[in-house]
């Protein structure tokens, strides 16, 4: 495949005949700038207008000799699969191309003006990315055939209703186990209605999740919905919210884990945070050797849960009917009397109560393996479970336990097992608390496994993310990685459940909120993408506002918890942003070596600037791919513009897909030529590939581009297009 520099030489000779005698209407007919499509050699061609010669118009030697030079490709731009050809332009190309402006001297020979560098010890060629070229890439039907292997390889297995749910329902029921003792502290005999509203609230945001996982059913959560509606940054800070939210959930219930043995046996030959940590290890180890029947690990877990909590809401119904209502209201007796009281304990109840939800926020990191139409029957799960649970179960405690009882220790549910039905009960208890709590922390290694993944398919984080075990084909290094972060966490705070809790809560209350945020991003930037349910603005609002009060009334309960919580997250959000920021950070870097002459004076500092530059330029060299439909040049300096602002690219690569060469934009071409030279920093190149766009297609042009998808960039396409936007695994949107 021969390529046609965009640069300013690369012009064809004008050939004159009776031009003078054509209309500008009769001009602006001439598909001028239509790129030729790949044919044989007809250099002898009898078929252009005889006439004579324009001459060229005089230019300097030194400016020749210099365009001749830059104009030529980059080898690194070569693509090693194109063995495509395109022609020079052909009379009817180049009748009305503008060549004065073209043949502008520039004693630089760069697409840059004669500006200073910004940079004391370097001139402006370092940031010369090129000029672009304009290709036409042929693909067989053995590309073809590959690509659709590839994509049918890469299809999820779709879980039931109830598989989906057991994954977060672990976390979700489980809770009960840590949430209780808190709520009844704060709320007292109010607790039950506490849970109960706390519960009622969460369906204010199944339409919102509905929404946009019908949108996007792409795994990632928070940080693939603020990827595709707005920007990477913001992106990012979903990845750092949904991170933190991930180890809180395992660590925590880790941490609650070994304080219910050490409530049940008082002394343990071990201290408690070697325990937590070692379940941990013993959890992770278990992902290691085989993740892919983790569902029927964790429905297996729910199924026991929920059949323990049955017996024990059995016996302990049989037990109240025995004793009658006396310890009730003994209880009730204990409220406080003042209407300001009550409302006050209610409210801190709700806000603690959100705990006894927690894990309802991991549903969408797991949502690419199961049907988007069976997600209003996984979230009805998750939600009527918790409301048939949490508050009955807590009304049952106030029934049978008095309040000295139940806030005596941590351990209220073994102490209502043991009351109602005996020893046996409450060891069984004991066994589910341990079981569920670990399937707590196995939602906590998935939700963060899943999405460690997607960075590092991303770019954001290393490839070594992606290696997998030689023999059980297992993903090795994001287990790893999320158990030393929660031993970090874990350790940070002193090995205190109190302290992780209180984290715990405002990160899972700060995932919430971005769900709302991202549904606003949805409804604003991207929204005619297809979409199989809608949310009203007023729910998302309610659902934006009930979680800023819930949040701001768990700060005033606890205001430590902010500075932690946030003391976490920017470490997490910076660590993130780095590997996003490395090009910026190197400019700088270079300026301020500039500024200080003292690195001059020194061996081992002279010449940092020049490995600074050698930094940048390995980290722009992944090539980024814009699928573009028409030539609007609105939408090309557009999507330059956000490929700048967000990706560490030295080269852009238009793409076009045609079934006709008639069907081309005429003005493509052209536009993304003017654009080439207004961008000296990247290399614009332009590619046609005929076929229908598809995800097939994209498949086919990442192999043979070697441009991951993730990579690849396109305009929000409407309710007219054959596919979803998941069918592209990746592919992200970046205009309206």
């Amino acid at each position: 495949m021969s390529d046609l520099p965009l640069g300013p030489e690369n012009k064809p000779q004008r050939r004159m005949s009776n031009v003078n005698t054509a209309s500008n209407a009769q001009r602006r007919r001439l598909p001028h700038n239509r790129p030729a499509p790949p044919r044989p050699d007809t250099t002898n061609s009898t078929d252009q207008e005889e006439g004579d010669i324009v001459p060229e118009l005089t230019t300097s030697l030194k400016w020749r000799e210099i365009s001749e030079k830059r104009a030529q490709p980059s080898e690194s731009h070569d693509y090693p699969n194109d063995d495509s050809s395109v022609h020079p332009p052909s009379f009817a190309q180049s009748e009305f191309e503008t060549i004065i402006r073209r043949q502008k001297t520039n004693p630089n020979g760069l697409k840059i003006t004669n500006v200073p560098s910004r940079f004391p010890h370097l001139d402006n060629d370092w940031e010369f990315a090129g000029w672009g070229s304009m290709r036409y890439l042929e693909l067989s039907k053995s590309d073809m055939a590959e690509a659709q292997k590839v994509m049918e390889q890469q299809v999820y297995p779709q879980l039931d209703q109830f598989r989906a749910s057991s994954i977060a329902a672990n976390a979700v029921i489980g809770s009960v186990f840590y949430a209780f003792p808190a709520v009844a502290a704060a709320s007292g005999i109010f607790s039950p209605i506490s849970l109960l509203v706390a519960c009622l609230l969460f369906f204010l945001y199944k339409p919102v999740l509905l929404e946009l996982g019908s949108a996007v059913q792409l795994n990632g959560a928070s940080y693939t919905y603020l990827l595709q509606f707005s920007s990477k940054t913001l992106g990012l800070i979903g990845a750092a919210a949904t991170l933190l939210d991930a180890m809180a959930t395992s660590t925590v219930a880790a941490a609650t884990a070994t304080a219910y043995l050490g409530g049940e046996f008082h002394t343990l030959p071990v201290p408690y945070s070697v325990l937590s940590i070692g379940l941990l290890v013993l959890i992770t180890l278990m992902a290691l050797v085989n993740s892919k029947d983790s569902t029927s690990i964790t429905l297996a877990i729910a199924f026991f849960h929920m059949t323990t909590m049955a017996i024990l809401m059995v016996f302990s119904g049989i037990s109240w009917g025995r004793m009658g209502s006396a310890t009730l209201l003994a209880n009730w007796e204990l409220r406080p009397t003042s209407a300001g009281s009550i409302l006050r304990d209610i409210f801190n109840g709700i806000c603690i109560g959100f705990l006894g939800v927690s894990g309802f926020e991991c549903t969408p990191t797991y949502i690419e393996m199961f049907d988007i139409k069976k997600y209003p029957s996984v979230i009805n799960t998750l939600i009527y479970s918790v409301i048939l649970l949490n508050a009955p179960l807590m009304l049952l405690v106030y029934a049978n336990l008095s309040s000295s009882e139940i806030l005596s220790g941590s351990n209220v549910l073994s102490l209502l097992a043991e009351l109602t039905a005996g020893r046996w009960l409450r060891t069984l208890l004991v066994v589910d608390a341990m079981l569920v709590l670990c399937g707590t922390i196995v939602t906590g290694i998935f939700t963060a496994c899943g999405l460690l993944r997607t960075l590092a398919q991303d770019g954001i984080l290393p490839p070594v993310f992606l290696r997998e075990m030689p023999l059980t084909g297992q993903l090795f290094v994001p287990p790893v990685f999320f158990l030393l972060t929660c031993i970090a966490l874990y350790a940070t705070s002193a090995f205190q459940l109190s302290v992780i809790s209180s984290v715990f809560s405002v990160t899972m209350l700060t995932v919430l909120l971005l769900y709302p945020v991202s549904n606003v991003l949805l409804k604003f930037n991207r929204d005619r993408l297809p979409r199989q349910y809608r949310a009203s603005p007023l729910i998302v609002f309610l659902s934006f506002a009930s979680i800023v009060v819930v949040l701001a009334g768990n700060l005033a309960l606890s205001p430590i918890a902010l500075g932690l919580f946030a003391s976490y997250f920017v470490f997490l959000f910076l660590c993130l942003i780095f590997t996003k920021s490395q090009v910026k950070l190197a400019r700088i870097a270079i300026w301020l070596y500039g500024q200080v002459d003292v690195f001059q004076r020194f061996k081992w500092t002279r010449g940092m600037d020049s490995a600074f530059v050698a930094i940048i330029r390995r980290t722009r060299r992944h090539a980024i791919c814009v699928w573009m439909k028409g030539d609007d040049i609105y939408h090309l300096v557009d999507s330059i513009l956000y490929v700048r602002r967000n990706e560490p690219t030295a080269r852009v690569v238009f793409m076009h897909a045609y079934q006709n060469v008639e069907d081309i934009p005429s003005e493509l071409a052209p536009n993304v030529k003017i654009l080439d030279e207004a961008f000296p920093s990247i290399t614009l190149d332009l590619m046609f590939v005929q076929g229908t766009f598809s995800p097939t297609l994209v498949q086919a042009v990442s192999k043979n581009l070697d441009i991951p998808r993730s990579k690849m960039f396109m305009s929000c396409f409407g309710s007219g297009h054959p596919y979803k936007l998941a069918d592209y695994r990746g592919l992200r949107l970046i205009h309206h």
